[in-house]
């Protein structure tokens, strides 16, 4: 996310993505629940080019269907009724709701399934965990939801579709859906042998942590997708095919560690310092003549300011007389004063989930 804030993605961009997100997660979540169809037919659909006939295609539009309906429940806790109104739309209307199914003909509806007892009991205290719970991080929370949603009896179709679809609420019930272009479905599909181990009734014995571990790299996985998607935008941004060998290097560190800069308070740098640091990073390389005219301001202030961010190592003289030159510096890991605004991860490139 902070990657995403930092360069800035247009709105129409932002759209274009989120949709196609949206596709390969339905395209995925129906090919896992052995629903293939061809994604140009599924990307057809969502964007109602076409008209759903058969199963097949009517399973993809209510997918499609049943997230958008999420989407309008995002303030509301889990509960075993968001579960009856996912049966509805994802089995009901598919069975029930078609050209081919009336009084006269072979096909049969289907009626509403009752969880049973034993289910409504576990549901209950998985969503009491997941609605109260603030000792997890929310996105191992939500590969608990997914894997309990796989063992615990529901319906009789449908059974991953759930799982993906609430875990994908959750996620983005959080805003940890990376502003919804996260398609964990399509991990879960390339890594289908491995996934089915721990469902169904082939399923080896695994304790939660080692799904949920599985499950986070998967996310992992998933998140490394979206940072080269994101990577290909900003080096758009910054025309990075038309800079020589040095500004490439200053532009993939803006990308890598640059927006951690943004993150400074004001006991370490003031608004116009800020803004300097920023505009730095965009253009690579700026003199002192270059913000004395985009500041409108004394050359002196400008001076000074850059002898600050010098003295903190957070950029750097290059050249010498009318050619000299600021820049971001590189070598940030040597300096506390960019070390603290890191965050743990890159601080310590280590740790456990758990």
């Amino acid at each position: 996310m902070k990657i995403f804030d930092f360069i800035e993605l247009p709105e129409n961009l932002q759209l274009i993505e989120q949709q196609n997100s949206a596709i390969l997660r339905t395209y995925y979540a129906n090919a896992l629940d052995h629903n293939l169809i061809d994604i140009k037919t599924v990307k057809y659909i969502y964007h109602k080019n076409i008209r759903a006939k058969g199963l097949a295609e009517r399973a993809v539009e209510l997918y499609i269907k049943a997230e958008q309906w999420l989407d309008t429940q995002l303030s509301e806790p889990l509960s075993i009724g968001m579960m009856y109104q996912l049966q509805q739309i994802l089995i009901l209307d598919l069975y029930n709701n078609r050209e081919d199914v009336n009084l006269f003909s072979s096909q049969k509806g289907r009626s509403l399934e009752k969880l049973s007892p034993s289910a409504e009991i576990e549901l209950e205290e998985l969503f009491d965990f997941m609605n109260n719970d603030t000792g997890y991080h929310p996105a191992v929370q939500s590969w608990i939801l997914h894997f309990r949603l796989l063992q615990i009896r529901l319906f009789t179709e449908a059974q991953t579709k759930l799982a993906s679809l609430l875990q994908y609420f959750w996620l983005r019930k959080k805003g940890l859906d990376v502003a919804g272009l996260l398609s964990i479905t399509h991990e879960l599909y390339l890594c289908k042998n491995d996934y089915q181990n721990y469902f169904g009734e082939e399923a080896t014995q695994t304790d939660i942590q080692s799904q949920v571990q599985f499950g986070m790299q998967l996310y992992a996985m998933q998140i490394k997708r979206i940072k080269l998607l994101l990577r290909s935008y900003f080096r758009k941004q910054v025309e990075f095919d038309k800079l020589n060998a040095r500004q490439k290097n200053i532009m993939n560190y803006v990308f890598e560690r640059g927006f951690r800069l943004k993150e400074f308070d004001d006991k370490v740098l003031n608004k116009r310092q800020k803004l300097i640091m920023y505009i730095v990073q965009h253009k690579g390389f700026i003199s002192t003549k270059e913000l004395v005219n985009e500041f409108e301001c004394n050359r002196k202030t400008i001076q000074r300011d850059f002898n600050a961010l010098v003295d903190q190592n957070l950029v750097k003289v290059i050249g010498l007389g009318a050619g000299l030159r600021y820049s971001v510096n590189l070598e940030e890991r040597k300096h506390e004063v960019l070390r603290m605004y890191q965050t743990d991860l890159v601080a310590t490139e280590s740790g456990e989930l758990f």
